[in-house]
């Protein structure tokens, strides 16, 4: 037969047992907190950071846009300019009269 003393045992096990549990449900409340103020923080952090890498992309689209006009440009620049250079050279013109032959004396140097 269980005695009333056995009795008191057990409870006082039991209610040892849940402050045990409610001590380490208040432990793992805090913990959690914890996590979730520091899961906030990094959430905050990517945000932040994806934010700064897409204007970091828009300036680089911006800034390639930019070079590709300029490279245009020149292009177009050195296209023009090449086309003046060749208007002008002699071979590229229309024969007038033959070209007189140019004499070198023996160290390289032309005499007229």
């Amino acid at each position: 037969m269980v005695t009333i003393s056995q009795i008191e045992q057990l409870a006082d096990r039991i209610s040892e047992a849940m402050a045990s549990l409610k001590n380490e449900r208040d432990q793992l409340r805090l913990q959690n907190n914890e996590l979730k103020n520091k899961l906030a923080e990094k959430e905050l952090e990517c945000i932040r950071v994806s934010k700064e890498n897409q204007r970091n992309l828009e300036i680089i689209e911006r800034e390639k846009l930019a070079f590709q006009r300029e490279k245009s440009q020149v292009e177009g620049q050195m296209k023009t300019l090449f086309e003046k250079l060749n208007s002008i050279l002699p071979e590229n013109r229309q024969p007038q009269s033959q070209p007189q032959p140019v004499n070198h004396d023996g160290r390289g140097e032309r005499r007229p």
